[in-house]
């Protein structure tokens, strides 16, 4: 099994906390998504990966269900398994 280090919202350091509350604004939910936590190593790349989903999925006239509908539908044809 594979394991991935990261760095909970409990011992972020500043910039990584800093990250971490930009995605409750962008998600408006109180957690961190563990798949959000995989990139707490590296908070500048975990900044544009959350900046992209809240483009994609988060923002727009279309609704957000539609949207997760259609991304599912691609991860299903690349043979995504998450």
């Amino acid at each position: 099994m594979a394991f991935i280090e990261v760095v909970s919202p409990k011992r972020a350091d500043p910039e990584t906390e800093d990250v971490y509350r930009y995605m409750a604004e962008v998600s408006g939910q109180g957690m961190v998504a563990k798949i959000v936590q995989m990139f707490s190593l590296r908070p500048g790349s975990m900044r544009r990966m959350i900046r992209t989903w809240e483009l994609t999925l988060w923002v727009g006239d279309e609704p957000r269900a539609s949207r997760e509908l259609v991304a599912s539908v691609v991860s299903r044809l690349n043979d995504c398994h998450y």
